[in-house]
Formats: structure tokens, C-alpha cells, sequence
């Protein structure tokens, strides 16, 4: 290990002695040496010709809309000259670090600490978004919390090396320079001797701060398949201790959803490369789920058999794969131009977000994954949660615009919400074309018009929109997008032919626990009871209480993976008449534990539904022209 240090701060002696391009940022990232859970970077700095600079490390990444702060990972910060002495700097901010002296810059040096297992003060990190360091198994290398920027020089090129041991794979959307020993970099390697240290070195280039964001990297022993998805090569990734998970499995998982993407969007795709990089974890988390960028996303899943998580899995492929077309070819000028520290939110999450979790339930239904009566009940679902997790009334608009700050508790809804009004925009606007132009080709359009180096001004989408569709749709966008109005489903819904029931009483068995009964612990992997005033009549009859967790039904241990699958096949064997028993740990009065079994009888119980769709069985000509543009691919 020390040989291996010697060499990495040979190494970056050799950068600042060189006479690299004055106009790129060149970083070293070590990862064979770790130190406390910690890793070093070395930048040497492109020509800083003011006295004064200031470093900065992103508060906020796109596609979070969430506070990160990545600055507060940062440790035993270092401005050098070309001597080697110490530049003053004086850190002004949690994410910046004022230089004196910038002008004689000639080396900058921190450690990085990692956001999955530390617990610095400050907000929580969405966990796709962070970064993991666990030395000699896995690098979860999200750039932001890993390379910093000087203010106005984002637009330059980056270069970066990862120093890693031998074993180790990068997993990534990006082409290398080089990778292993024999490299083509500006690097003189003529006084390292990697041989011997066990390290090689992977280099990188992106043009430019955003595009080095925009490329996350994960290294590990390689566990990695391909798929060929219309000529572009698409990698799957995995970390998953004990291999509970491969990546042959992930693609098992998704290709049949890929391969319907790829005609979803014309049998073409706007990439060449494209990379699912897919972390597993034993840890307790946070949160689960994926972060998209143009040519990659990023998974942080609970370690279970991938059997237990296929449709979660589909769900998030599906929408994170869709973002190439979103924000990658149609973006506003927030996101093109976009402040890591100071940022401007866009109005329109309804099209980013909402457009695009529409599509990844739209191409099932269309490419005969899903049945249409099967993908009417996720758009109930969408609804319910909608009007009862979320405010229905808010402008989709305000949204967007607030949500770091006073909305922040509502932007869940982009994804519930912001999908039903990319299914009512589809609607009207098959309506309007007799079925043949949908919200598909409304997009196709809108990335040809701009692409990925133009962006449309934020004030203006509506009308460009307008101007390429229909007049009717201006009034659409002001009424249930800018408007507070909330979508009428059942006239948008009538237009093709689907019949929508506010709401319907069923009798039928329950577990007892409707939504928003239960929680679930993290750190324990265990549900609770969370609210025993929303139990419906038969949870009652257990005699649940409040903090109660749920540890067994009939004698059989819910496992700690793969919950849902587990209560879904009870759900399956019970029978009204029978006894069934729920085994939980409960609190007494002195804090301690005890194992307590509750027992009652199994009964039907009234369970009221919302927003219930069903298919008219008898559509008019026009309805049926609107339902086969929506839910089938045509001819």
C-alpha cells in the first residue's frame, strides 16, 4: 500500500511539472490507498489568471431536485504552488473554499469521505445520487461528490484518472481514453512503476463540468452483460455481495422492456453507448431506487433475489432508460446552463419527470408486457395516491419551480400526478387527431427541433407546443398545468372509451392493514404499525397497536427480503373461516420486548376503492381510434 501511494503523489507531481493544456482540469483519484474510509484526489488546475478564485463542490445535482451538500464530504483541503507551498484559503461556504494567490496555483489536494455510511450533519443524500467507498470491494463514484469546479469555469474539459488495483472494473456510460497500464495520457509515467504497485490507471475526458456529473462510474470485481439494443451497446453492471443478484439476471429482468423501448422510440435510439449500473446493498438505506443521466443510470436496491423485485425493477429501467430521450434532446435553459451551488429550477417537471414515467408505463401496455386492464390499474393507482398523498390543487407549475424549497414535500407527485397529465395530454391530443398524433409524437418533435445542444426558453414551452400541435391545447397547460384544476379523468378518460368510477365498495378478505398503516425501518428491515387508527375492521379484531412489528403470520417468519412477495402469498391462501395468527414484538410500559401472537377469524370486510377504470365494453368509432392510438402500437 505505501508503494502504491508513493506512486499515486509521484504521479501528480509529474502532472504539475508538466506543460498540460492551460485550459482543462486534469484530476488524480486514488482508490487502492484508503484512508478512515476516506480517498484522496489530486486536481492539477487549469490557468487561474485572477488573484483570488473560489473551489466550489455541488450543493445540488440535476435530477435530484433534492439538497446535497457534497462540500461537507470534503477533508484536509490543500492549495499548492509550483514549490509545493501552502496557498491560504479560507473556506467560505459548506461547498466552497475561497484561494488567495490563485494566480500561483499549481496543485489542489483533499480526501473525500463517502455519504452511504457517514454520518455527517447535514441533509440526507438520495443514495443513487451518493457515493459509497468500501476499500477493496466497491467505488460508488457519483463525480459530485468526488471532483469540485472553480467559479465560471465549468465549460472546460476534465480529464480524470482513477488509480484502482488490478481486479477492479469501471463500470460507466462513458468511452475511456485508456485503461490498465498502457495508457494515451499526457501523464509521465517514465517514474511510476505500476507493475510492480498492482495499480493501473483508467482515463477519462469529458467536455466539460456537466457532462462529468452526467457520467457516473462504479469500480468492482466486474460482474457486467451486454445487450444490443437497436446498435447501441448497452452494459449491465452489478455489485451484489454474496451474488445474490448477477447482472445476467438484471438483464433476464429488462431486455424484454429495452427491446420495447427501442420501437416506443422509432427503432432508433439517440445514443451509442448506455450503461445500467446497478449497486446492491446490506446496509440499512435510506432510500431505494435509480437516478437518471444521458448515457447511464444509477441503482441503489436492497441485496435480495431479484425474483422478489422484478416489477419494481421494470418500473425503474423503464423510466430511468426514457430519460435519453428527456432531458438528454429537450431541456430548458436551467438545465443546459445549469448552477451547481446557485441552481434555477425549471416550470416543467410535468415533461422531464411526468412525460417520462408516462412513456415507462405506456410501452408496456403498447409492447404486451403489461395487459390493458392490468395498466388501467397503475393509473388507479397513480390517482389514488395523487389525491391522497399529495396536494391536487397545486399548480404543477409552482411545483416545479419550489421544489427545493416550500414545495419540496410535493415532488413525489411528479411521478404519480405528472404521469396522469401526460396520459390526459396523450388523450387530447389523440382526440384531436382522430388517434393518430399522441404525446410520442409530440416529443419525437419537440427533440428534433431542439436536441441536445439547444435548449428552449422556460416562459415559452407552452406555446412552442401549442404552435406545433393544436390551439386547444393552450388552454389544456393553463387550466391543469399553470391552472390549479384538477384533471377531470373522467372526461379525458371517455374520450377512449374507458369508463371512470370516483369510487366503489367491495367485499372481499383483507390483511387488515390498508394504506397508510404500515411503516417500515430501515435499520431493521422490519414493518410496523404505524397508524392503528387507519386499520379497517379485521385489523382491528387482531388487536394491532401502534409500533407493533410484524415479525411472522401463521408461524412463518416475514423475511427481511422480499417482504411483499411474502404477504402477497399469504394473501393468496387465505380462506374466509379460517384462523390466522400475525406474531409480533411489542413494547411493554419498561421498554422491554416480548413476542406476542395475535389470532382472530378470517372475514370478507367492506374495502372501499378509488378512481376505478374499467374498458367500455361497446366504444364509438372516434373512442376506439383514440384507445388503439394509446394503449397498442399500431400497424
Amino acid at each position: 500500500m505505501k508503494k502504491i501511494l508513493t506512486c499515486v503523489i509521484a504521479m501528480a507531481f509529474c502532472l504539475a511539472a508538466q506543460a498540460l493544456p492551460e485550459d482543462q482540469y486534469e484530476y488524480v483519484l486514488d482508490l487502492t490507498v484508503v484512508k478512515d474510509d476516506k480517498v484522496q484526489v489530486i486536481l492539477t488546475p487549469p490557468k487561474i489568471k485572477e488573484s483570488e478564485t473560489t473551489f466550489y463542490m455541488p450543493k445540488i445535482i440535476p435530477g435530484t431536485y433534492s439538497v446535497a451538500d457534497y462540500g461537507r464530504f470534503i477533508e484536509d483541503f490543500k492549495a499548492l504552488d509550483k514549490k509545493g507551498k501552502e496557498l491560504k484559503v479560507e473556506k467560505t461556504s459548506v461547498n466552497s473554499w475561497k484561494i488567495y494567490k490563485a494566480n500561483k496555483l499549481s496543485q489542489i489536494s483533499y480526501w473525500v469521505k463517502d455519504s452511504y455510511d457517514n454520518d455527517v450533519d447535514g441533509p440526507g443524500v438520495f443514495e443513487p445520487a451518493g457515493t459509497n467507498i468500501e476499500e477493496g470491494k466497491n467505488f460508488v463514484i457519483n463525480s459530485a461528490g468526488f471532483f469540485g469546479y472553480f467559479e465560471n469555469m465549468t465549460r472546460l474539459p476534465f480529464k480524470f484518472n482513477v488509480v484502482r488495483d488490478s481486479k477492479m472494473y469501471g463500470s460507466t456510460g462513458l468511452v475511456a481514453l485508456s485503461t490498465g497500464i498502457s495508457m494515451d495520457t499526457s501523464l509521465d509515467l517514465s517514474e511510476i512503476n505500476l507493475e510492480t504497485s498492482e495499480a493501473e490507471v483508467d482515463t477519462y475526458l469529458t467536455e466539460s463540468y456537466d457532462h462529468l456529473v452526467d457520467n457516473p462510474l462504479m469500480y468492482c470485481e466486474p460482474d457486467t452483460s451486454i445487450v444490443n439494443v437497436a446498435g447501441a451497446e448497452v452494459l449491465i453492471s452489478t455489485y451484489s455481495p454474496g451474488q445474490i443478484v448477477k447482472s445476467e439476471e438484471v438483464k433476464g429482468a429488462i431486455e424484454q422492456i429495452l427491446m420495447a423501448q427501442k420501437e416506443y422510440l422509432g427503432g432508433e435510439l439517440p445514443v451509442d453507448k448506455y450503461a445500467f449500473i446497478c449497486y446492491f446493498t446490506e446496509r440499512p438505506v435510506r432510500s431505494i431506487g435509480a437516478l437518471e443521466h444521458s448515457y447511464s443510470s444509477l441503482y441503489s436496491m436492497r441485496n435480495q433475489p431479484i425474483q422478489t423485485m422484478i416489477g419494481m425493477f421494470n418500473r425503474f429501467a423503464a423510466h430511468e432508460f426514457f430519460h435519453i430521450v428527456t432531458p438528454l434532446n429537450i431541456h430548458s435553459q436551467e438545465i443546459h446552463q445549469f448552477d451547481f451551488n446557485e441552481p434555477k429550477m425549471s416550470k416543467h417537471l410535468w415533461l422531464y419527470e411526468g412525460i417520462t414515467e408516462f412513456f415507462a408505463g405506456n410501452v408496456q401496455v403498447k409492447y404486451d408486457i403489461l395487459t390493458p386492464e392490468d395498466y388501467l390499474q397503475a393509473l388507479q393507482g397513480k390517482m389514488v395516491n395523487a389525491s391522497t398523498r399529495f396536494n391536487d390543487s397545486l399548480a404543477f407549475t409552482d411545483l416545479s419551480k419550489y421544489t427545493l424549497d416550500k414545495y419540496s414535500d410535493q415532488y413525489g407527485n411528479v411521478y404519480e400526478k405528472g404521469a396522469l397529465i401526460g396520459m390526459c395530454l396523450d388523450l387530447k391530443l389523440r382526440s384531436l387527431s382522430g388517434g393518430s398524433y399522441g404525446v410520442q409524437n409530440m416529443m419525437f418533435d419537440l427533440a428534433e427541433k431542439f436536441g441536445k445542444d439547444q435548449a428552449f426558453d422556460d416562459e415559452d414551452l407552452f406555446d412552442i407546443i401549442t404552435e406545433m400541435t393544436y390551439p386547444e391545447v393552450r388552454e389544456f397547460f393553463a387550466t391543469y398545468v399553470e391552472g390549479t384544476m384538477p384533471l377531470p379523468y373522467a372526461e379525458f378518460l371517455a374520450l377512449a372509451g374507458v369508463d371512470y368510477r370516483p369510487s366503489e365498495q367491495r367485499k372481499e378478505i383483507s390483511m387488515g392493514m390498508p394504506q397508510g398503516t404500515i411503516g417500515y425501518n430501515p435499520e431493521t428491515s422490519r414493518i410496523f404499525i404505524a397508524n392503528e387508527e387507519a386499520l379497517n375492521e379485521f385489523g382491528r379484531a387482531f388487536g394491532l397497536k401502534n409500533n407493533d412489528v410484524l415479525v411472522g403470520i401463521n408461524g412463518n417468519e416475514i423475511p427481511l427480503r422480499g417482504i411483499g412477495a411474502f404477504l402477497q402469498g399469504v394473501r393468496e391462501e387465505m380462506k374466509v373461516g379460517d384462523e390466522i395468527t400475525y406474531t409480533v414484538m411489542r413494547q411493554g410500559e419498561d421498554g422491554s420486548e416480548s413476542k406476542v401472537d395475535l389470532t382472530t377469524e378470517i372475514v370478507e370486510v367492506d374495502v372501499e376503492y378509488m378512481h376505478v377504470l374499467t374498458l367500455n365494453e361497446e366504444p364509438t368509432k372516434s373512442q376506439m381510434a383514440v384507445r388503439n392510438g394509446w394503449l397498442t402500437k399500431g400497424e
